[in-house]
């Protein structure tokens, strides 16, 4: 008696090929559609956009200055401190335009 008959894959006789084909053949398949995945594009939100814009200009703005702080504490408890209100509508308005 041949026993390769009886088992599936090995001798001629037929039957279905080895589960290490079908696993060759499956790996093919994926690696096929993973290539396709990488020609695909992201896209990022108008807000996430926006984020990225001020996370940037944040980034570039200089370290906090203490002694300056101090100062300016010290002025704003003596009633000293003047503030040029056209100078701060400028720069609510270039903020607000970095927003939108």
């Amino acid at each position: 008696m041949n026993i390769n008959k009886l088992i599936p894959g090995v001798g001629g006789g037929g039957g279905q090929p080895r589960s290490s084909d079908k696993v060759a053949s499956e790996g093919s398949a994926k690696a096929q559609a993973s290539t396709s995945n990488a020609d695909s594009k992201v896209n990022i939100s108008q807000q996430s956009q926006s984020i990225q814009k001020i996370e940037a200009a944040v980034a570039k703005l200089p370290e906090i200055d203490d002694a300056a702080v101090e100062r300016i504490k010290g002025a704003l408890a003596n009633n000293e401190y003047k503030i040029d209100y056209e100078r701060l509508a400028g720069k609510m308005i270039k903020y607000d335009g970095i927003l939108n």
